[in-house]
């Protein structure tokens, strides 16, 4: 009968090889450089930034409530399936421009609709009438691009579909949560 020697047993190996790296020191260069570079790309995202330099389009809260339907009064849910944009005077799934108010009157969002689905871009509001964010839908289902900000102006979330790119931030900037897509 033949028995196996025992082996000794080694250390395991970490999981990710980042676990070993230790963390620069604050005030070394290269840290503070990744930092400063990090920090310029987030302001690029901020919605200041975004609005002066006009990356995306919106619309006045006089073109809305004069060329759209508003939800909830005008519009509603599909009765029969829930799920459709409804034209209530109509009587046929909605196309053309929806939005809803806060109690105070500013807007809470507006998005374009086709054939009761969200088809292009929905702006969301807060109350207090800062760009809360921006998507552009097809379908209702594919979003091609979502900027969310805090009310502060920092970005929040960002989705950019042709770079395969999502990423989720904290209030002072810190990431909470990354993925990529291929």
């Amino acid at each position: 009968m033949f028995i196996k020697p025992k082996k000794e047993r080694s250390k395991p190996k970490p999981k990710h090889s980042k676990q070993n790296i230790p963390k620069p020191h604050p005030d070394d260069p290269k840290y503070v450089r990744t930092k400063q570079m990090a920090q310029i790309g987030l302001d690029k995202l901020s919605r200041d930034y975004v609005i002066e330099h006009k990356k995306l389009t919106f619309l006045s809260w006089d073109y809305v409530t004069e060329h759209g339907k508003e939800f909830g009064y005008e519009l509603w849910w599909d009765p029969c399936d829930g799920w459709f944009i409804y034209d209530n005077e109509e009587d046929v799934n909605y196309t053309g421009l929806m939005y809803e108010l806060h109690e105070d009157c500013s807007l809470m969002y507006y998005a374009y609709i086709q054939d009761g689905l969200e088809e292009g871009v929905e702006v969301n509001f807060y109350p207090s009438g800062k760009l809360k964010s921006y998507s552009i839908y097809h379908k209702r289902k594919n979003i091609e691009i979502y900027y969310e900000w805090y009310e502060n102006g920092k970005i929040k979330m960002h989705f950019d579909d042709k770079l395969k790119r999502w990423f989720h931030l904290d209030e002072e900037g810190y990431m909470l949560k990354k993925a990529e897509r291929k």
